[in-house]
């Protein structure tokens, strides 16, 4: 997923109460604000949930047909769990 850079202003006692939530998770401010603005647009509708990746497969052979089917059959079942 490509990101945009913005600016935002905010109060400086904003700041500091990011700040101060950002070391108590151990997170950075800019993962905190990603974070808020998806809760944000969940709560007005405006957007789903990003959804995992697809697995990538790497392997000294291919997958056979029934390993390709049960690895995908796993991924779905994961993020079916995160819904």
């Amino acid at each position: 997923m490509s990101r945009k850079k913005s600016t935002v202003y905010i109060e400086e006692a904003a700041d500091m109460r990011l700040e101060a939530a950002a070391r108590k998770l151990g997170a950075s401010k800019a993962e905190l604000i990603r974070r808020f603005i998806d809760e944000g647009l969940l709560r007005t509708g405006e957007s789903e949930p990003p959804l995992p990746p697809l697995p990538k497969y790497r392997s000294e052979r291919p997958l056979t047909v029934e390993e390709m089917d049960e690895a995908i059959y796993q991924s779905m079942k994961r993020r079916a769990q995160k819904r």
